[in-house]
């Protein structure tokens, strides 16, 4: 029987927001991400979801951004958190070379990537919710059928000021993802 997840955006939701992370000693988590994944854990597994398009642009390839992965989940394996799996988008529609330039399924806001979670996981996307700092992380989960939460972290809180003009709501909004696990562990959606 399918469950429910939470589908969490990596840069600005679970780790500090660092343009273009290349390295995975600059991997630092956002204060009360341990709590809060702590917590959601005991009820959903947890899943990241990444746009990555520094692979495109040529800043890192895909073995990098396997150890910077690598040392996230080390980090909250030493936490006590477990991640269910990593979904990540090396794509972009207009720059690198092939295979990576491409417009695709998988780029936030599209869909892709919890698609793909939801079928070899087998997750239930209407009782499942989405966390990012991003309107396109929104997108994401709207597209896909979940329900959202937009945290003021990294960009959260420059695209809340946007939410009327690009007509994307998101259920919940919260200062940090702690604030979210609580709305979600409190509403019984």
């Amino acid at each position: 029987m399918a469950r429910p997840a939470v589908f969490l955006d990596r840069d600005g939701t679970v780790i500090e927001e660092v343009n273009y992370l290349k390295d995975p000693n600059e991997v630092r988590l956002l204060p009360l991400v341990i709590p809060a994944l702590q917590s959601l854990q005991r009820y959903f597994p947890l899943v990241i979801i990444t746009n990555q398009a520094g692979i495109a642009k040529g800043y890192l390839d895909e073995k990098g951004l396997q150890s910077i992965h690598s040392h996230l989940e080390t980090v909250l394996t030493e936490a006590g958190i477990r991640l269910t799996g990593i979904y990540y988008c090396p794509h972009h529609p207009k720059v690198g070379a092939l295979p990576y330039r491409q417009n695709c399924r998988c780029r936030k806001p599209q869909p892709g990537m919890l698609l793909m979670a939801s079928h070899f996981l087998n997750l239930h996307l209407p009782s499942s919710y989405t966390i990012g700092d991003k309107l396109s992380d929104i997108s994401a989960g709207i597209n896909a059928g979940t329900y959202t939460a937009l945290v003021r972290t990294g960009y959260g809180r420059e695209h809340e000021r946007q939410i009327p003009w690009e007509n994307i709501y998101p259920d919940f909004v919260g200062d940090n993802l702690l604030a979210v696990a609580n709305w979600i562990l409190n509403t019984g959606l």
